[in-house]
C-alpha cells in the first residue's frame, strides 16, 4: 500500500466516523428528552458530574465542542436558571470556577436516563455487544494515540 493509499483510506475511515456522528446527533436533537435542558446543556452538566462537580472554565471548555465564547455564554444561561454557580478560585483571581448545583444534578440524571435509553436504540439496535465493545476500543485506541501523533508543522 502506497502512502497516498493509507491516507486516502484514513480519510475515508474518518470521514464514516464523522458522518455517522453527525447521523447520531441529529437523530438524538430530535427526541422529544431535551424538554428541560437543551443537549449543550446536558453535556455541560455531564462533564461536571463527571469531573467531581466543579471545573475552571477554561477546563469544561476543553472538555466540550464549543469555543470558549459561546460556553461562557451557556453558563451564564444556565447559571441563572439556577443549574451551575460561577465563581472566582482561591488559586487565580482571573479565572472562573463552575459548579454544578443540586438542581442542576438531578436535572442530569434524569435525563441522562432518557440519554441511556436513545442511545440504546440507535447504537444498541445498530450493532451487538461484541461489535459495541470493538467499536469502543477502537475509538479509544485512536483518542489516546493523539497524545503522541505530532502535529503538522506550517
Amino acid at each position: 500500500m502506497s502512502p497516498a493509499e493509507g491516507e486516502r483510506r484514513a480519510a475515508a475511515t474518518w470521514e464514516a466516523l464523522f458522518r455517522t456522528q453527525v447521523v447520531l446527533l441529529r437523530r438524538l436533537q430530535d427526541d422529544p428528552i431535551w424538554d428541560e435542558v437543551s443537549l449543550r446543556e446536558y453535556d455541560v452538566l455531564f462533564v461536571l458530574v463527571s469531573s467531581g462537580g466543579a471545573l475552571r472554565l477554561r477546563e469544561l471548555t476543553q472538555e466540550i465542542l464549543l469555543v470558549q465564547s459561546s460556553v461562557s455564554r451557556l453558563v451564564e444561561r444556565m447559571e441563572a436558571r439556577g443549574l451551575v454557580t460561577r465563581s472566582v478560585p482561591a488559586d487565580d483571581a482571573r479565572g472562573t470556577l463552575v459548579t454544578v448545583t443540586d438542581e442542576g444534578r438531578r436535572l442530569q440524571r434524569e435525563v441522562g436516563a432518557r440519554h441511556v435509553e436513545a442511545m440504546g436504540r440507535y447504537v444498541g439496535g445498530a450493532l451487538d455487544d461484541d461489535e459495541q465493545r470493538e467499536l469502543r476500543r477502537l475509538l479509544d485506541r485512536l483518542r489516546l494515540a493523539q497524545r503522541d501523533i505530532p502535529p503538522i508543522e506550517r
